[in-house]
């Protein structure tokens, strides 16, 4: 009988539905896109937060790190006799195993390429429980000294590069001038350490690394049966104590181990998206929320016109219970219909949205509607009847037959009561949507702020090449440096370059070396109290081309790469620190750890520079010379002369460097590229709630639309009779655009309160510009009040144009 009674009441509720179909209309096309903004957030937030990890049972998986205590970073590496000593050690672990990952040359019949690739210990694979797509895994045979050199390839890049040619398994292809037989492909989900990695192999390819203290292995675990992450944290640093005491020199560097679950240790982008989607989550539900307000008081509106329906049922013998079913009923078709849209405009906007993910970032597949996002629109599209249906439901279904038959199809008193409460709604939608579009202004100009603030050097005039000769090659460091000098000069020659430098590190490329330092006359300071650097290596030319200013002294020259050459240059918060008053130049500085000072002679200053980020004061720095050292992994700075432009250099650069060196694989990038990454929060988020407040203001506008158009149908009588009498149109006219006003000004004055608080939340991610700010309140104010008056003086000017005979004859 249930069932019966549902399928009555679906049938009734197509059947009311498909005779008001421009109320149909906007309700789905409101419940869609605010369904569509929510799944387009859930399918960004899916990759990176909830889909499975590609391992076997990975919730028992974990990342091991070392607190460093003079810089407080929890995720210090460690060595492979470190690594040899926990799992002989460690009951916690039912295996533990390492990697680290760096970059190779691939060279061949076909065009060389710089790949980014990991190398891993032999139990790594068995230990994340991966199943190839083609051939086989690494395995512990494959880490035995003196072994065959192998490879396992991803999927991604067996397609691109042999086109997907099962025969290359069992193959050798040339790494590094070495060659390495191809046994295994992985499938296109598998990813670790991060997206990036397109190879892996056995970390005893590499020369032999053992010496304790030399700590570039990264190690993961997965718990043994009955461990927890905290028995077994207790339980390593209890291991760690120990070799603590053994090797202080090494194992002792470290004040702790931490454990971190793998997936957060991976995603070393988190301080960003964690805020970010943070922020995505609160705009998302506010935009759910202004569409569901929306279409309550299109639900309200709609009552009156409904109302003899309404009462003739209850007459016939219809229960309260029984219309309040109907109510919502005809809610759930409207929520699935819009569910249904909603994931299609969510379909159509992740292709767009796939370009905006950083690529190298750890994450789980693309973004894509699958399972589990289509999933979450289903809830969210079945709870939105929650909001938008039991209130009207409840009010149209309170009230006595008699009462009900008497008003008649006009309904008044239904009518003035919809009135005052669409009316509260309004301003509630006004509200919400001053708020999300304040906080959208507020990451706007955090955005503008952080793309217009000084860097220190000339982004938009340079373009980077990184250049790694192969690992396997035995050049010494005099040829090594001829062969970069080469390809300096070679650039230099073409049509359009101003310059050419070079480094070992690039500003803002998410690398830093932190260094301790400290004056002669400060020595004793122990090393735990002295002030940190950042520093790199840079070449001659490399302050001209980036376009950084030499503010006093001279700048590096070839001798000071000569052995016993001591030269540094310092940036200007640097020197003001540590000699405030007095001349840098000539002046010594102490860095490095207490087992091997280094002592430099200051030859120069230069301007700050921002390494790390955008925020806060840049951190000083110290450049030592590049010329004379035996840094394999390069970088060309190539400044463009101001007639062109990096982007126009890119194709000449790519053939002078492949006609100099054809086997020397070259990544090119323009520097505004990588300063952009640094702006990845502000950008995200402008772009998100930059849609969401579109969307609210659109929203607010068909609400402001609707409670003045539907109180001009209330009082069609009585503005005919004002119009018999005599009153002038033009005042009727500005009356009437005064009721949206006066709704939208109490909005944004409850907006203004909810900005601020928006602002205070918003405010450890903004970027030079406080939570209170005076022109993104002002901005928004006035963005609504002229919506506003738009949307009032639509229905205002047929309220000025009513046929009084025709007001008065409807009566």
């Amino acid at each position: 009988m249930r069932w019966d009674e549902l399928r009555q009441d679906l049938a009734y509720a197509f059947r009311t539905l498909r005779r008001s179909p421009a109320y149909t209309a906007v309700v789905l096309l409101t419940l869609g896109v605010g369904i569509a903004l929510n799944t387009l957030v859930f399918s960004v937030m899916n990759p990176f937060l909830f889909r499975p990890l590609p391992y076997a049972a990975p919730q028992e998986l974990v990342h091991l790190g070392g607190l460093d205590p003079l810089n407080g970073w929890d995720g210090g590496r460690f060595s492979s006799p470190q690594l040899a000593d926990f799992q002989d050690q460690a009951r916690a672990f039912h295996g533990l195993a390492g990697y680290y990952y760096g970059s190779v040359n691939v060279t061949g019949d076909l065009a060389a390429e710089q790949v980014t690739a990991s190398w891993v210990t032999g139990d790594l694979f068995p230990l994340l429980g991966v199943t190839p797509f083609h051939g086989r895994i690494l395995g512990p045979e494959d880490d035995e000294p003196g072994g065959p050199a192998v490879v396992l390839l991803g999927k991604g890049f067996w397609m691109r590069r042999f086109g997907g040619d099962p025969g290359i398994v069992g193959e050798d292809i040339r790494l590094d001038g070495v060659l390495h037989t191809v046994v295994g492909i992985l499938p296109t989900e598998f990813n670790f350490p991060f997206n990036a990695v397109e190879m892996w192999l056995p970390m005893r390819a590499q020369p032999a690394q053992d010496a304790r203290d030399h700590m570039g292995t990264l190690i993961i675990g997965r718990l043994a049966d009955g461990w927890t992450p905290a028995t077994a944290l207790e339980e390593i640093n209890s291991v760690h104590g120990h070799l603590s005491e053994l090797h202080p020199d090494s194992d002792g560097r470290y004040q702790a181990i931490v454990l971190k679950p793998l997936r957060e240790a991976l995603n070393f982008a988190s301080d960003i998206l964690g805020p970010a989607f943070l922020i995505l989550l609160v705009g998302m539900g506010l935009v759910l929320v202004i569409a569901c307000v929306n279409v309550t008081s299109l639900n309200l509106a709609r009552l009156g016109s409904r109302t003899k329906e309404l009462g003739l049922r209850q007459a016939l013998g219809a229960s309260r219970r029984r219309l309040v079913r109907q109510f919502l009923a005809e809610a759930m078709v409207l929520a699935v219909g819009g569910g249904v849209l909603g994931a299609g405009l969510a379909y159509l906007g992740t292709g767009l949205l796939r370009g905006l993910v950083p690529p190298d970032l750890y994450r789980v597949g693309e973004v894509s509607l699958d399972g589990r996002v289509l999933a979450f629109t289903g809830l969210v599209a079945l709870s939105t009847p929650l909001f938008f249906a039991l209130a009207p439901a409840w009010t149209a279904t309170r009230r006595a037959i008699a009462q009900v038959l008497q008003e008649g199809s006009k309904g008044s008193g239904t009518g003035r009561k919809s009135l005052k409460g669409r009316r509260v709604l309004v301003v509630v939608e006004v509200t919400m949507a001053v708020a999300l579009v304040s906080g959208t202004g507020l990451m706007v100009r955090s955005l503008v702020n952080a793309t217009s603030t000084d860097v220190g050097f000339h982004a938009h005039r340079i373009l980077t090449a990184e250049l790694e000769p192969d690992r396997g090659s035995s050049e010494d460091v005099h040829t090594l440096n001829n062969r970069f000098q080469a390809l300096v000069q070679g650039i230099q020659r073409l049509p359009g370059v101003e310059g050419v430098g070079t480094a070992s590190h690039l500003p803002l490329n998410h690398e830093t070396f932190n260094i301790r330092f400290t004056t002669p006359d400060n020595q004793g300071t122990p090393l735990e109290d002295r002030p940190t650097a950042f520093s790199s290596r840079v070449g001659p030319n490399y302050l001209t081309a980036m376009g950084v200013p030499l503010l006093s002294g001279r700048s590096f020259q070839p001798e000071d790469g000569e052995p016993g050459a001591n030269s540094i240059l310092v940036t200007n918060g640097l020197a003001e620190q540590l000699w405030p008053g007095a001349s840098p130049v000539g002046q010594s500085l102490i860095y490095g750890d207490e087992e091997e000072p280094n002592l430099g002679t200051v030859v120069g200053v230069v301007g700050d520079v921002r390494w790390d980020g955008l925020t806060g004061t840049p951190r000083a720095h110290i450049f030592r010379p590049l010329v004379g050292t035996a840094s394999r992994r390069r970088f060309l700075v190539i400044s463009a002369a101001p007639s062109t432009t990096p982007q126009a250099l890119l194709e000449p650069v790519r053939q002078a460097l492949y006609r100099l060196e054809p086997e020397l694989p070259a990544v090119l990038r323009p520097m505004t590229d990588i300063v952009r990454e640094s702006t990845g929060l502000w950008a995200i988020s402008s772009l998100f709630l930059g849609g969401f407040g579109l969307v609210a203001l659109a929203l607010a506008a068909l609400g402001i639309y609707g409670i003045v158009a539907y109180s001009v149908s209330q009082r069609t009588r009585e503005m005919g009779l004002r119009l018999a009498l005599g009153a002038d149109p033009s005042r009727l006219l500005r009356g009437v655009v005064a009721e949206g006003l006066r709704l939208t000004s109490l909005g944004l004055v409850l907006g203004a309160v909810a900005s601020v608080g928006a602002g205070i939340l918003l405010s450890n991610v903004l970027f030079g510009v406080g939570a209170l700010d005076p022109v993104t309140l002002g901005s928004t104010a006035g963005a609504f009040l002229a919506v506003a008056g738009v949307s009032a003086f639509l229905p205002a000017r047929r309220a000025a144009s009513v046929d009084v005979l025709e007001a008065i004859r409807d009566e």
